[in-house]
């Protein structure tokens, strides 16, 4: 697990370099196909965590309702708040593509959206599963419910460039800024 998370932490860490050594031109991930990306990665290792919890001794139904109870809480977590208003505003005030930007490779996008949040609950799942199963389907669940809010943005950025006929990209690294190019 150290060695996975030090080399995790090193992709991290040389992907931000690739960042900032690129003055003046901003490095760009397309939206909708990275949430499509991260969305199936949660969904398939939160599907896995569930088996590995069932095949640690949990039986199927309590392992379900734990799983459920998970994705509900953070679905509920996410758009309990404004964040869908907030993300509305977001990509509503989105700027032409800055001459010179370059495109991410979606593999390099998708290590970066599993950061932390994807890469955390899997380990998570993998810690708990010896001496609580339970809670590795109820982080299991989380982590499906990531996914799940992923594909509902997905879907929503999909809207948004049928309707402005162009494609959303976003800055890579965490920057709140949002572009976008016609088709």
């Amino acid at each position: 697990m150290g060695a996975a998370a030090a080399a995790v932490g090193a992709a991290a860490d040389a992907t931000a370099t690739d960042v900032t050594e690129r003055p003046g031109a901003p490095v760009l991930a397309e939206a909708r196909p990275q949430a499509l990306l991260i969305a199936t990665a949660r969904l398939v290792l939160a599907a896995a965590g569930l088996a590995a919890a069932i095949a640690a001794g949990v039986e199927r139904g309590p392992a379900a309702a734990l799983f459920a109870s998970g994705a509900v809480i953070l679905i509920l977590a996410v758009y309990g708040g404004d964040r869908r208003r907030r993300s509305a505003m977001r990509f509503g005030a989105a700027g032409p593509v800055p001459a010179g930007a370059q495109i991410e490779p979606r593999s390099r996008a998708l290590v970066r959206a599993a950061y932390p949040s994807t890469i955390g609950l899997t380990v998570l799942i993998a810690l708990a599963l010896w001496p609580q199963p339970g809670l590795s389907a109820l982080l299991a669940g989380l982590l499906a419910g990531l996914g799940g809010v992923s594909v509902a943005g997905a879907l929503r950025l999909a809207a948004w460039e049928r309707e402005r006929h162009a494609r959303i990209l976003i800055e890579a690294g965490g920057a709140e800024r949002v572009y976008e190019r016609p088709w």
